[in-house]
């Protein structure tokens, strides 16, 4: 087999070549800040590829396209792979522009769209909360005057919370306005509005091979979000106990959102749910994506199993000994990571010194001037912690988030 696959993820973590196996031919394209520096590091994670190209400008670029087609004429790719939130669409037309099956561009719109997912969702029964598409300004006030505040406004395609609002009272709309000029013109906006849930967030990963599910568990942010490191607050994740009683429904109705899409038959993925905090409202999605979460998760998810969950998606496709994945997590873990915010970093620690911390880094460097965060997975410092029990992994990860509140020195922006 010939794969092209598109990449955006350090190369150190993704070894696609050694995971697939040397009877198949990879040619890579490869956003360049992905690439390690250093010329030893980057021959050895370069050396097993047919070929590669190396991309300055990456994101959105239709440069990118026009190389991989380019590369096509030469190399008559069997199939086109990617993992990342905006090159699972680029891959999408690049299959159907190829004339190689697979992953459909209207298959991948009913993942990236998150209107478009919710009406398939709902046609299912899979519990929502109520949403409707916006696209003028009186799409939202019509749906504030049938549901009330709050709501939340997103983009239909967008990811790592870039660009959620929660609107509150109407004092909130002016900002929104203002932020999305384009709900007044005849085109409009690409938005979506549903209703706000005061809630727990569990995040559900997992791998599917042939149809087969090798992979599929829960984890709780507990009482953060992923809105909360956008406004300069850590976000702490940990997996599920195999004996909680929120634990198998979770596993259910992930699967029952995948059942209800138009899932490939192999793929990684990542779903959201939400617990309703305060009423009867229960579990309800939010919404599911054919890409592993971010924010760390992947490392979470092989400090507990002890396998990569890609190792194993590629190791199947290939052929190449895939890992045994555990019914259930060999420990339990968890992760927290803290964001950078408006002001100059005078102090990070370079080593952690709580107890049961199992990975600690920190990413930034004194002097730094640093803005807040843009995405809920952007950070300064992370750490991985294990345990065994959720709460035993939650105790741990406040603990760290104590210790590095008192150690990291962030001046206040001018």
């Amino acid at each position: 087999m010939r794969y092209l696959i598109l990449n955006r993820t350090a190369l150190t973590m993704r070894r696609y070549d050694l995971w697939l196996g040397p009877e198949h031919e990879v040619v890579l394209v490869t956003a360049a800040a992905a690439v390690p520096k250093d010329p030893a590091e980057r021959a050895a994670v370069l050396a097993g590829y047919a070929h590669v190209e190396c991309v300055e400008s990456f994101h959105f670029d239709p440069a990118v396209d026009r190389l991989a087609l380019a590369l096509h004429e030469k190399w008559h790719f069997d199939d086109v792979l990617a993992f990342a939130e905006f090159d699972l669409m680029r891959a999408a037309r690049l299959r159907a522009s190829m004339g190689i099956p697979g992953h459909a561009p209207e298959d991948v719109m009913a993942f990236r769209d998150k209107f478009a997912m919710k009406v398939r969702l709902a046609a299912s029964d899979v519990p929502l909360l109520p949403f409707a598409a916006v696209t003028y300004a009186t799409d939202v006030l019509d749906f504030v005057a049938e549901h009330g505040y709050p709501i939340v406004v997103k983009p239909r395609r967008g990811g790592g919370s870039m660009d959620v609002e929660v609107l509150r009272g109407p004092e909130d709309l002016t900002g929104l306005f203002e932020r999305n000029p384009e709900l007044g013109t005849d085109d409009g906006a690409h938005l979506l509005a549903e209703t706000y849930l005061d809630h727990e967030l569990f995040h559900i990963d997992g791998v599917l091979v042939d149809g087969e599910v090798r992979m599929v568990w829960p984890s709780s942010q507990g009482d953060t979000t992923c809105l909360d490191i956008v406004n300069g607050l850590s976000l702490r994740s940990s997996l599920m106990d195999p004996e909680d009683p929120l634990t198998e429904p979770l596993r259910e109705m992930t699967l029952a959102a995948l059942e209800a899409l138009p899932t490939p038959g192999s793929c990684v993925f990542h779903a959201e749910i939400f617990r309703d905090r305060q009423g009867d409202a229960g579990l309800v999605f939010n919404e599911i994506a054919v890409r592993m979460g971010g924010g760390m998760i992947e490392d979470m998810l092989e400090l507990g199993f002890g396998v990569k969950p890609h190792e194993v998606y590629f190791r199947s496709l290939g052929g190449n000994n895939p890992p045994e994945v555990p019914e259930r997590p060999l420990r339990i873990a968890g992760v927290t990571l803290f964001p950078p915010r408006p002001g100059t970093l005078v102090e990070i620690p370079e080593e952690c010194p709580v107890p049961d911390v199992a990975v600690y880094k920190s990413y930034a460097k004194p002097g730094t001037v640093m803005s807040g965060a843009q995405f809920s997975t952007d950070k300064i410092a992370s750490a991985l912690a294990t345990g065994g029990s959720r709460k035993e992994v939650e105790d741990v990860l406040a603990e760290v988030h104590a210790w590095f509140e008192r150690a990291a020195v962030v001046t206040d922006a001018v």
